[in-house]
């Protein structure tokens, strides 16, 4: 699965209902409920990320569970792949919180 000049950033990197063991590679405190592909592609946009959408793979540590997709994000020189998945943590967060504003 590996990508050429990519970073692979699966949805389930940031699900507060998962273990690490599991797939979670965020602490909880900046994870999020069951994330959706969609909200990971906006919030991947709102950073003004480079991506491509994978929505219909499955995470390997759960591939018995639905599909979670994932992006794959170009790299940049000077981010590391951990600041970019916290980066996305922290915008998941903000988004959640807009959306329950709004609602």
């Amino acid at each position: 699965m590996d990508k050429e000049g990519y970073w692979i950033v699966w949805t389930v990197y940031f699900d507060s209902t998962k273990s690490r063991k599991n797939g979670r590679k965020v602490p909880r405190s900046i994870a999020v409920k069951a994330p959706t592909i969609d909200e990971l592609v906006k919030a991947a946009t709102n950073l003004g990320l480079e991506f491509e959408v994978y929505n219909d793979k499955k995470h390997p540590a759960s591939w018995f569970e639905g599909p979670y997709g994932y992006i794959a994000v170009k790299k940049r020189e000077g981010l590391r792949k951990r600041e970019l998945i916290k980066a996305i943590a922290r915008e998941l967060v903000r988004i959640r919180q807009q959306a329950s504003k709004t609602v």
